[in-house]
């Protein structure tokens, strides 16, 4: 069963095994992207934005399985992977945006604080519910497999979605319908509260692939190169209509660590940024030059955000119906005139 089969891939540290120009691109992004989370996360904890899900130790395996996928294909995100509309080049200003829910950001404030979404950079809107959007995924694959289409979607989801009846009925659907969808659970061990051991028997993740007869590969998610490899490898697999993976891509959260040493061997930056010095890519004022300048872009970007207009309840109603019916002008109507403050 070559459509069912479990693979184990490591760390990848061959001479060769990504370009110079991509390893520094995917260690930028990664060093941008931990900057700003790790700023809204000190905004969160201040009280100045409602909530962030924070994706400190996943950044190679979110933005190493965005670098593998093509430009064209689309992405699903869960609210951890704002490393990946970076990747795709949403600005940081739309991030940011997003996490104040001002009224210029993409869902005009409506959404929870979620990575943006954005059509021109093929992001679909994200959810704050665990799993739901899984089904979405395989949707827009299973449309571009009938249409004889070489297009393929990502989706993200952490190991608590697999518990989800989203989860087995996307992936079932998948295997049936073979389609060309890659399923990226970043597996941290750990759903919220409730450890992995407390919400499966089985050993790892992708072994669940074998049910629904797609492929399964488990993947340091620390490895960014790794991730990178075994997405590129799932997508060749959609281009030649062999149908869907699962991948697991096992990582390490900041806050699961012992102490600063055993932090630095696995933090996926301090992983690649070895790798690049030991083939001359990378040195310390390079980094020092690049912290300096994503904590000022960040910086503006916040600022920027902090100061822009708030949401207005009248865009409640719109961007659904291209002609709103007319209960919901009532509606409109009624709360527009209750905000002025003219009802009694």
């Amino acid at each position: 069963m070559a459509d069912a089969q479990v693979q184990q891939e490591g760390l990848v540290t061959d001479e060769g095994a990504i370009s110079s120009d991509l390893a520094i691109a995917l260690y930028e992004h990664m060093t941008v992207a931990r900057v700003l989370d790790e700023r809204l996360v000190t905004l969160q904890r201040e009280g100045h934005i409602a909530q962030h899900a924070s994706a400190l130790g996943e950044e190679a395996a979110i933005v190493g399985a965005a670098a593998a996928m093509r430009d064209e294909d689309w992405l699903f995100l869960s609210p951890r992977e704002m490393a990946a509309a970076l990747w795709r080049g949403v600005p940081l200003l739309a991030c940011a945006r997003a996490a104040f829910g001002t009224g210029t950001e993409t869902a005009s404030g409506r959404d929870a604080p979620l990575p943006p979404f954005s059509r021109r950079a093929c992001i679909a809107s994200v959810s704050p519910l665990v799993g739901t959007h899984i089904p979405h995924a395989v949707g827009l694959a299973w449309a571009a497999r009938l249409r004889h289409t070489d297009l393929a979607s990502l989706v993200f989801f952490g190991d608590g979605a697999t518990s989800s009846s989203d989860f087995h009925a996307g992936l079932n659907f998948a295997g049936v319908a073979r389609a060309p969808v890659i399923a990226l659970c970043r597996n941290n061990g750990r759903a919220m509260s409730t450890p992995s051991s407390r919400q499966t028997a089985s050993r790892g993740l992708a072994i669940k692939a074998v049910a629904y007869g797609v492929r399964g590969v488990c993947v340091d998610g620390g490895d960014v190169v790794a991730v990178f490899h075994a997405v590129r490898t799932a997508r060749e697999r959609a281009s030649a209509r062999e149908g869907g993976t699962l991948i697991e891509a096992v990582t390490t959260p900041a806050f699961e660590t012992e102490d600063t040493e055993t932090w630095s061997r696995r933090d996926p930056l301090a992983r690649l940024r070895r790798y690049m010095e030991r083939h001359g890519l990378w040195n310390k004022d390079r980094d020092e030059r690049l912290l300096a300048e994503a904590g000022m872009d960040v910086d503006r970007a916040v600022a920027h955000a902090r100061g822009s207009d708030e949401s207005r309840i009248e865009t409640l109603f719109s961007d659904v119906y291209a002609e709103l019916p007319w209960h919901l002008r009532e509606q409109r109507d009624q709360s527009s005139r209750s905000a002025e403050g003219s009802l009694p």
